[in-house]
């Protein structure tokens, strides 16, 4: 399967595109994995195709399409990360929701798909990936920085399957100080990663406060995750 844009039918009238990528043949574990408020950029794609690389087949699905289809944002530009908020700003969580249980199911349906996914997400990213696991029958989740904090409920009390959770201590404090954090901590089937003196976008190559130590860091740890977890399925026990 070589690498590029696909389209999505969610249904009979709409459609909206993703990147796929996996190895070049075989069947493989499917990863969702969910871009943050910059979309489909360079630093996602190139994250993709490491997780091909690890032998997975990877699909990144368009968040924005309702907005800005196709958007890939700069995040060194002014003009750009503007347009970042307003985008964060206008998204919709619910629809955004919706979008993944389409896009799950077109994974689980993809002929390099064994039918296990893991869905891995960034940002508003790891919001869906959080209510994926709280929610849908994925054999695990990552979450990676969470933007904002209004989606965790009060009776989000059950994860179904191993969550992953990273986050830099300028996330945790945020969270920690809207008393958002009781949602992560001691609560049973989540993993929580604290990575001290690290801030936003701390895993991004292309941004400011990517620090590299800590990226590979997370990375090793995502990778055994994710690796546990399609070596003991849910879906197909």
């Amino acid at each position: 399967m070589p690498s590029g844009l696909v389209e999505i039918n969610k249904n009979k009238e709409t459609k909206f595109k993703g990147y796929v990528t996996a190895p070049a043949s075989g069947v493989y574990p499917g990863v969702l994995l969910l871009h943050q408020e910059f979309g489909i950029d360079a630093s996602v794609r190139n994250i993709a195709e490491l997780y091909a690389a690890k032998g997975y087949t990877v699909f990144v699905p368009d968040l924005f399409w309702r907005t800005l289809a196709g958007c890939e944002l700069n995040c060194k530009k002014d003009q750009d990360l503007d347009k970042a908020k307003e985008l964060i700003k206008s998204f919709n969580m619910e629809k955004g929701y919706e979008d993944i249980v389409t896009c799950l199911q077109w994974l689980r349906e993809t002929p390099q798909c064994n039918g296990l996914v893991t869905t891995i997400g960034f940002g508003v990213g790891a919001n869906l990936a959080y209510l994926s696991g709280l929610w849908l029958d994925v054999e695990s989740s990552v979450c990676y920085d969470f933007e904002g904090h209004d989606f965790f409920q009060e009776h989000d009390t059950f994860i179904r399957r191993p969550m992953l959770v990273h986050l830099s201590q300028s996330n945790y404090d945020g969270l920690k100080k809207n008393d958002k954090i009781k949602f992560l901590e001691n609560v049973n089937n989540i993993k929580l990663l604290l990575y001290k003196q690290s801030y936003r976008n701390f895993t991004r190559v292309s941004d400011k406060n990517f620090d590299e130590d800590q990226a590979l860091k997370s990375q090793k740890e995502t990778f055994d995750h994710i690796k546990a977890s399609f070596n003991k399925p849910y879906t197909h026990s």
